[in-house]
């Protein structure tokens, strides 16, 4: 016999891998800061427009 149960067997099934703390607080954070720029947005739709774009400069 080698020792291993019914019982060994089902624990290490029900083993889930899920993701750390960290990863789902930056996940949250990260989908926060898209909505609240697209809030940002649709209230002041000016406040964004002076920023550069990246428009092509030509060579000197």
């Amino acid at each position: 016999m080698s020792g291993i149960t019914n019982t060994e067997n089902a624990m290490e099934t029900s083993k889930r891998n899920t993701p750390g703390p960290l990863v789902v607080a930056s996940i949250i954070i990260v989908a926060l800061v898209i909505i609240s720029y697209f809030i940002i947005i649709s209230f002041f739709p000016e406040l964004f427009q002076a920023m550069p774009k990246g428009e092509a400069q030509p060579v000197k």
